[in-house]
C-alpha cells in the first residue's frame, strides 16, 4: 500500500511522462518535442529518394528518445505518433531498432545493443517484463512511393497487474528515484527511464533478410485449391485468402494463407481431424497466430481478466513469449479483446487449435476466448504454400 503521504504526491505531481527527441544541437522537453530536421536524399538512377519525418505537421528527427519522467500506477496511457513521408519516387523499407534503455539507472535494468542482446529482446522486455509496458510499432515495413506510415509509441501501467509484489516494489522504487531527483538542481536531474530508438527508411531491395514485399501480412492473394497455385477470379476452386505471417522474409520458402472460405461448421474435436481435399498443404489455425497479429496493435489488443486492470497485449514477437500470455490468460480464466480481426468475419465463432483447459480457443470480431468444446464453431485451416506456386 502507498502511504498516505505517497498518495497526495502523486496527485499533486501530474508530470507524467516526457517524451524528446535529440538532435545535434538541442534538446527540447515536452510532451513529445522534437528538435532537428531528417531529411534524407539521394540519386538513385533518375529517381528520387526523400523521406519525411513528421510530428503535429512538424518535420521532425527520426533518432527518438522515450523520456519517462514521472511514472506510476494507473497513470492514463500515453500514446504518441511520428507520420513517415515518402515523398520521392523509390518505394521505402522501414525499419526501428532499440539501441538501448535504461530504468531507475540501475544496473541490473541497463539494456544496449550488443552480440549478446539483440533489439527484438530489449523490445520484448520493456513491452512485457514490468509492472509498466512501452510499446512501440509501424503499421508498415514498406511505404510505396507518395505514400506514408505510422510510428507509434504507447506507455502504460495498470493500476493492479495482478502481482501485487511486483506493483508495489516499483512502484515504491518509483517513487523513492523522483523523490531523489526533486532534491538535485534542475541540470543535474535524469528521467526515470530512457529509451533510444533508431527509425530507418532505406530503399527498398530484395536482400535475403529483407520483409518480402509480395507477401505482406494481410495481403490479398486468389488461390486455386486444385491446382495448389494463385488465380485470377474468384469462383469454384479460386479462393480469397489472406497472408497471415507478420514477417515472411525474402528468404521463405513458404508463405501462411488463411482462407475467407470455411469448411463448415464443426465442434473443436472435428476441426482438429479435418483433412480438406485441397492440392496444398495445410494445418490448423492457432491461437498464437491470432495473438501476434493482434499484438501489432498496441491501443486497442487487451488482456481481460476478472479483478485486475486491463493490460494492453504488447508486441509479441516470438512463440515463447506468446506461449506465456495464452498460458497466463488460460491461468486466470481471462480472455483478449480488440477493435476486430479483419481477415476474418463471421456472425459466429471460429475455432483455433489451441486448448482453453477444458475449453477450446475460439474467436469472434471481437475476442479470442475459451468455447465450449461440443459448440458448432466455423473451421478454417491454413494454408502452407511455396512461394514459387504463386509467382
Amino acid at each position: 500500500m502507498l502511504s498516505k503521504k505517497r498518495k497526495v504526491y502523486l496527485k499533486l505531481n501530474i508530470v507524467s511522462i516526457l517524451f524528446t527527441v535529440v538532435s545535434l544541437t538541442s534538446v527540447t522537453l515536452a510532451w513529445f518535442a522534437y528538435s532537428g530536421l531528417a531529411q534524407a536524399r539521394t540519386e538513385v538512377g533518375v529517381k528520387a529518394w526523400y523521406i519525411e519525418f513528421e510530428k503535429d505537421n512538424e518535420v521532425v528527427s527520426n533518432d527518438i528518445v522515450i523520456s519517462l519522467e514521472d511514472i506510476y500506477p494507473g497513470m492514463p496511457p500515453r500514446k504518441e505518433e511520428v507520420n513517415i513521408k515518402n515523398l520521392g519516387d523509390v518505394d521505402a523499407k522501414l525499419t526501428y531498432k532499440i539501441d538501448n534503455a535504461r530504468i531507475l539507472d540501475s544496473n541490473e535494468d541497463y539494456y544496449e545493443v550488443s552480440n549478446n542482446m539483440t533489439s527484438e529482446y530489449i523490445e520484448d522486455a520493456l513491452s512485457h517484463n514490468y509492472p509498466f509496458h512501452i510499446d512501440i510499432n509501424v503499421d508498415k515495413l514498406y511505404i510505396d512511393s507518395k505514400d506514408e506510415a505510422t510510428f507509434k509509441i504507447n506507455v502504460t501501467w495498470p493500476l493492479d497487474s495482478g502481482n501485487n509484489a511486483l506493483d508495489s516494489s516499483w512502484g515504491n522504487s518509483a517513487y523513492a528515484y523522483s523523490e531523489a531527483q526533486e532534491l538535485l538542481e534542475p541540470e543535474e536531474r535524469a528521467p526515470a527511464i530512457e529509451v533510444m530508438i533508431k527509425v530507418t527508411a532505406e530503399q527498398a531491395i530484395d536482400d535475403l533478410d529483407s520483409v518480402d514485399i509480395k507477401y505482406l501480412l494481410g495481403k490479398k492473394i486468389k488461390y486455386d485449391t486444385s491446382t495448389g497455385k494463385s488465380c485470377s477470379t474468384l469462383g469454384g476452386t479460386c479462393i480469397e485468402t489472406h497472408v497471415i505471417d507478420t514477417r515472411n522474409l525474402v528468404s521463405d520458402e513458404y508463405v501462411s494463407l488463411l482462407p475467407k472460405t470455411s469448411l463448415g461448421d464443426g465442434s473443436f474435436a472435428e476441426y482438429q481431424s479435418i483433412n480438406p481435399n485441397w492440392h496444398t498443404q495445410y494445418r490448423l489455425l492457432t491461437a498464437t497466430d491470432v495473438i501476434k497479429i493482434l499484438s501489432l496493435d498496441i491501443e486497442n489488443s487487451t488482456i481481460k481478466i476478472n479483478g485486475i486492470s486491463d493490460t494492453i497485449i504488447g508486441r509479441v514477437l516470438n512463440n515463447t513469449r506468446a506461449n506465456t500470455i495464452l498460458s497466463n490468460v488460460v491461468t486466470n480464466e481471462g480472455h483478449f479483446e480488440y477493435t476486430s480481426f479483419s481477415y476474418l468475419k463471421y456472425g459466429q465463432c471460429i475455432w483455433t487449435s489451441d486448448d482453453y483447459s477444458n475449453l477450446g480457443f475460439a474467436l469472434d470480431n471481437t475476442k479470442l476466448y475459451g468455447e465450449n468444446k461440443s459448440t458448432q464453431c466455423k473451421m478454417i485451416p491454413v494454408l502452407t504454400v511455396e512461394k514459387s506456386e504463386l509467382e
